[in-house]
């Protein structure tokens, strides 16, 4: 086990730096600005949480654990910039995106995430009980992302959909990962949760390192759209732009 976490904690750190020495060479950082900043802090905080449980530092279960709630956080954020991304072409239907988004995470903080915490239970239940609701949450986001760009036939690219699909798997391990802690415990199930959590995160990292290696460039509206909606003659790139302009009108409102 130790050898296996060993490896895919090696992997990570090597797919990281590649992935951003690629982005500095194509010179496309400034594209997914928030999400290399989550790659920073991903690297950076592994490091310091890594070399604390190697020299048997005191603060590394508080080091540990800040860490994994802060990336809980930014996970959200970085939703926020896939959708942005999703619907690049139109700035209106972006905007709906991210209410989309803020309000999924708003009420499933509110009715889902928070209650449980609530409740008079062990730590360590809590923190893995808050864990895999979030990210059953951001599931609820990303097909709802998905659910609006097959609605109206907007491509996602290589690169969004590299994005979702390396977030999608971390978040379905990491979701079942949880799961399985919680059901059975720290002395049962501990090795292999400790060992799933670094191949998921590589597994991540790997699947992003591939999608973004060339970055695409943005497809003007009306190629990021089928052409035509089989019970509506009306080409859907028209129906989309119209749907764009009203959406903007209302947000100037």
């Amino acid at each position: 086990m130790l050898a296996i976490i060993i490896a895919a904690i090696a992997a990570f750190y090597i797919l990281v730096v590649l992935i951003v020495v690629r982005a500095v060479q194509g010179r496309f950082l400034s594209e997914f600005s928030f999400f290399f900043s989550y790659l920073f802090y991903l690297l950076i905080t592994s490091i310091v949480v890594n070399l604390a449980d190697v020299l048997g530092l005191q603060f590394y279960v508080t080091a540990f654990w800040l860490r994994f709630l802060t990336l809980v956080i930014a996970e959200f954020a970085l939703l926020l910039e896939i959708g942005d991304h999703i619907f690049r072409p139109y700035p209106a239907i972006r905007k709906l995106g991210r209410l989309i988004t803020l309000g999924i995470t708003f009420l499933f903080s509110i009715a889902y995430i928070l209650p449980p915490l609530i409740e008079a239970r062990p730590t360590s239940i809590a923190i893995l009980d808050l864990v895999k609701r979030s990210a059953l949450t951001k599931g609820v986001i990303i097909v709802a992302l998905l659910g609006m760009a097959r609605f109206y036939r907007v491509r996602l690219g290589r690169n969004v959909a590299g994005l979702v699909l390396g977030f999608a798997a971390y978040m379905a391990i990491n979701t079942a990962n949880f799961a399985l802690a919680e059901s059975y415990g720290r002395e049962l199930y501990g090795p292999i949760f400790s060992t799933v959590g670094p191949l998921s995160q590589t597994l991540c990292v790997l699947i992003w390192t591939v999608a973004l290696w060339h970055l695409e460039p943005v497809l003007a509206p009306v190629q990021g759209v089928a052409a035509h909606v089989a019970r509506n003659p009306e080409p859907l790139p028209d129906r989309v732009g119209r749907l764009n302009a009203t959406l903007s009108k209302l947000f100037r409102r």
